[in-house]
């Protein structure tokens, strides 16, 4: 699997790999446990904790094969994160991970954002399938799912911050993806 990603644009968006000079923008997404609630960490409440998330986390996935992720880019701002975090070699297949700071919610931001990262990960990284999760009290996040054309695929119980949550995944194939 390829480690790089293309910086693109989408509109007026840049969609650009995570670097270790995000930790400032990254800690203001990360701060609002609005944000946070449905996420399996945060919120953030010093600066450490987003340069660690940048250096150990995103920084180091390549180092497993996986790409670093993409910085959501408004007026040369991170305003959040679209990212690969899981791959499958036996069904070629990866897993979407995002989010959003909540001052740019319901702006039709995020929409454009993940059908860009489905593309990139058919044609760029050349996966034959893309997953993506949410929790199942988490409506908006599901509504994008369904609005981009992916299918309910199965149902699992996770846990994050110490609690279950059922969380719903679903996948589109390459031949499926109307993402021009």
């Amino acid at each position: 699997m390829k480690t790089n990603l293309p910086t693109v644009k989408v509109k007026n968006l840049i969609l650009r790999e995570i670097n270790s000079d995000d930790y400032l923008d990254l800690f203001e997404c990360g701060k609002s446990s609005l944000m946070c609630e449905t996420l399996n960490w945060g919120p953030f409440y010093r600066l450490f904790e987003a340069k660690y998330v940048i250096n150990e986390i995103y920084l180091k996935r390549p180092e497993n094969g996986l790409p670093i992720g993409y910085g959501i880019i408004l007026a040369d701002t991170l305003i959040g994160v679209v990212d690969y975090h899981s791959y499958d070699d036996i069904h070629n297949s990866i897993e979407i991970g995002y989010f959003l700071n909540p001052s740019y919610w319901n702006k039709g931001i995020m929409t454009k954002a993940v059908k860009e990262a489905i593309k990139i990960a058919f044609n760029h990284l050349e996966v034959d399938k893309v997953i993506i999760g949410g929790a199942s009290d988490n409506i908006k996040s599901l509504n994008l799912i369904k609005r981009l054309g992916l299918k309910y695929e199965y149902e699992m119980i996770n846990e994050y911050k110490d609690e279950n949550h059922l969380c719903y995944y679903y996948s589109i194939y390459k031949n499926e993806f109307k993402g021009e």
